[in-house]
């Protein structure tokens, strides 16, 4: 039986009507039924309108509108599917060639089984090479469509890294990288076919934790009445800030810390701009005329990031990003005015 998106079905399994939304693979759909979408199996749908013919008491039909007729207005919050917790969810898509069922995709999804609202950034990577990135928000029990990623990709050991923040208190976090492997997937995938179940999924967290606050000791000095002969510091150190500043900043990750393994891009990120931002600071404060800084070319994140700390920081003249035969165009060369 064939249907298109848009279609009334009727949903065998739940006695419910609903409207086709999308289809997923090539034997199921997703069905908004009371402005709620869950998927469905084709075999499991049919069209209601020799339902509708039989029913003798016209007045209790209730025909559902179509997918363009359907309310804008914001989704109800859906009932849990999983325990409490944040979820990566995978949900395969097949193709078939002949009796062949075969895995075309995936598609990632986020699940919020909590009623905390969450800012989240989140890289997917395969062989060191960026697929998917997104910084967005996750609303309370809810999901989140992220991307689709090819089952050739799937089965090179992708890396999924991840960081929640509490959108009411930023001390409340977790990050880290979950990193499937082959073996790992081929079960994943035979426990959903067994169970006839849409989806497999991870738990990244089910709650999050107070990061510490750093404490700053401040150590208490004696206060002599008598006058001291020493030489009295300025509050700017004129000569080892000339000591420190440079003229070339290299800003890959690799250059400014040793072990950066584990660190989540966002991390990386941080690392970079706080290095970026103490070079500008030095170079201005002894009088650079100029300061090249060394960011690569990428995505163009880093870059961006420069472009718009340089637009806000005082001092600058100029800066432009030209070929230079020692680093192409993956530098910037940043000149100051006094």
């Amino acid at each position: 039986m064939k249907f298109s998106i848009g279609d009334p079905v009727y949903v065998k399994a739940n006695d419910e009507e609903g409207v086709i939304e999308e289809f997923i693979g090539k034997d199921m759909a997703s069905v908004v039924v009371d402005k709620k979408s869950y998927h469905v199996f084709l075999t499991d749908l049919e069209h209601p309108y020799l339902r509708w013919f039989l029913q003798d008491n016209k007045a209790k039909r209730k025909r559902t509108p179509y997918i363009d007729q359907l309310s804008k207005e914001k989704a109800p919050i859906r009932q849990s599917v999983l325990p409490d917790g944040i979820y990566l969810v995978f949900m395969p898509v097949y193709s078939f060639e002949a009796f062949d069922e075969q895995v075309e995709k995936v598609k990632v999804y986020l699940y919020n089984e909590t009623p905390e609202t969450y800012r989240f950034e989140y890289l997917n990577s395969v062989q060191n090479d960026t697929v998917f990135a997104l910084d967005s928000e996750l609303l309370p029990e809810s999901q989140f469509y992220l991307h689709d990623v090819l089952f050739e990709e799937m089965a090179q050991s992708p890396s999924f890294q991840y960081r929640f923040i509490d959108k009411d208190d930023a001390r409340l976090d977790n990050e880290g990288v979950l990193v499937i492997k082959p073996k790992k997937l081929f079960e994943r995938l035979d426990e959903i076919k067994f169970a006839n179940n849409p989806f497999f999924h991870f738990l990244l967290f089910d709650k999050l934790i107070p990061r510490p606050r750093e404490e700053v000791i401040v150590e208490r000095k004696v206060i002599n009445s008598k006058p001291n002969n020493h030489h009295v510091k300025n509050h700017f150190d004129f000569n080892n800030a000339l000591k420190k500043s440079m003229t070339v900043i290299d800003l890959h990750i690799e250059k400014l810390v040793p072990d950066y393994k584990g660190m989540g891009a966002s991390g990386i990120l941080h690392v970079q701009l706080t290095a970026c931002q103490k070079a500008l600071d030095l170079a201005f404060a002894t009088h650079q005329q100029s300061l090249i800084i060394i960011h690569g070319i990428g995505k163009g994140v880093l870059k961006k990031e420069i472009n718009s700390m340089l637009n806000q920081t005082n001092g600058i003249k100029k800066y432009v990003n030209e070929y230079d035969v020692r680093y192409g165009y993956g530098a910037t060369k940043v000149f100051f005015r006094y």
